[in-house]
């Protein structure tokens, strides 16, 4: 008689797999990301694209992964997390030969919106696929490293565009990220888990958008919020920074290396941050992240220096490293056995919502009041929403191993 599946025993056994199967090939990918986000904006005026038109594009690159979210769950949903990581790939990589032969602003923007588009469909599929076999026990350890892992790829990948590329050559940058996408899926391919491709292959049935509003309302309106709260501050903390190191006349070199610095520390601090998610609850990580940010925005006009801004800076980092994974922990413990993949897609969409809507409010701040009232705002806005969540989500009770 075969003997019995035991599941594993400790978080570190649990996880383990994952690093073949998930990790590495999304650390491949990201760093192909992380290869080109830098030098779109260049690629744009190489077409002789305006400032504005050019920062539009690159706005794309968000707007396309936002608005392509709730198709990606039906997609998922249908297809299941195997084949529509075939047609993610595919979507991106064409998207990306588009952006190579691209001989216009407009078809650059096209594909852009492609590109994106199939880096929502493959994102969710990875996303689903995490928080069904990622043990409840070991769950927040597992999604704060994907999360380190991503962002450990957008650091690699620009220093890896600086090797290989050329002055004022964005090509190299379009080449880098279509081989990581390539060399990463095939990577998932041939480290699956063919015991669990059968699962894998599955499609799940589809919930109506309100349906799943309707159903999971009250959990929408606390963690959601939270969540929301998390990649709103994200998303400013990335326009914030450079914008009042300009305003304070410090130099683009200055402003990036103390945005670099900031983000170094966040990868020390991921995978503690998801042991304390697991030990003492999600609030216990997701709220001291939403203050610490909300804080260092409301610091931001403060720092008149280099080494006071530096100070704001590694609080925000800091405080964005408590949160490393969280947003996706959050919605793997509130994501419902049925409908998986089209509640998860409501909860990108929120997340992908967030990171857009930070540097809007910015913006909206600084055109009717003043740069210097931008970060205190926002930093409100954050510590109601940390407000909110710590007191009245309900966290469910934390599983053992």
């Amino acid at each position: 008689m075969a003997e019995a599946y035991a599941p594993p025993r400790s978080p570190g056994a649990a996880i383990r797999p994952l690093w073949n199967q998930v990790y590495l090939p999304n650390l491949i990918i990201s760093t192909g990301q992380g290869a080109m986000l830098p030098v779109l904006i260049y690629a744009a005026r190489a077409l002789h694209a305006s400032p504005a038109v050019a920062t539009t594009i690159v706005a794309l690159n968000g707007f396309g992964t936002l608005l392509f979210d709730l198709p990606a769950g039906q997609i998922v949903a249908r297809l299941g997390e195997w084949r529509s990581g075939w047609v993610a790939t595919v979507t991106m990589l064409l998207g990306l030969a588009g952006c190579l032969v691209a001989s216009s602003v407009a078809e650059l923007a096209a594909a852009v919106f492609v590109q994106a588009a199939g880096l929502a469909v493959w994102s969710l599929a990875r996303m689903t696929h995490l928080s069904r076999v990622a043990p409840p026990f070991a769950r927040g350890r597992a999604l704060s490293l994907f999360g380190g892992v991503l962002r450990t790829g957008n650091v690699i990948g620009p220093f890896l565009f600086v090797a290989v590329a050329a002055d004022n050559d964005t090509t190299p940058a379009f080449l880098i990220f279509m081989i990581c996408v390539a060399v990463g899926f095939a990577w998932s391919v041939l480290a699956r888990d063919r015991a669990d491709h059968a699962q894998a292959s599955q499609p799940s049935e589809r919930i109506r958008l309100h349906h799943v509003l309707r159903d999971h309302r009250r959990n929408l309106a606390t963690a959601g919020v939270g969540a929301l709260g998390i990649s709103m501050l994200r998303g400013s903390r990335v326009a914030m920074v450079p914008l009042w190191a300009a305003h304070i006349g410090l130099s683009s070199s200055s402003a990036a290396t103390i945005f670099a610095v900031s983000s170094l520390v966040e990868l020390g601090f991921f995978y503690p941050a998801g042991m304390m998610s697991d030990r003492w609850g999600r609030k216990a990580v997701a709220v001291p992240c939403l203050a610490l940010l909300s804080i260092g925005h409301v610091l931001l006009p403060l720092s008149h220096h280099a080494g006071t801004l530096m100070a704001v800076a590694l609080l925000m980092g800091f405080g964005n490293a408590l949160g490393s994974g969280i947003v996706m922990t959050l919605g793997a413990d509130l994501t419902p056995e049925v409908g998986r993949a089209s509640f998860l897609a409501v909860w990108r969409t929120m997340s992908d919502g967030g990171l857009t809507a930070g540097p809007l409010v910015d913006s909206a701040v600084v055109s009717l009041a003043s740069i210097a009232l931008a970060g205190p705002v926002v930093g409100a806005i954050g510590l109601l929403c940390a407000l909110i969540m710590g007191r009245w989500y309900a966290e469910p009770a934390r599983p053992r191993h």
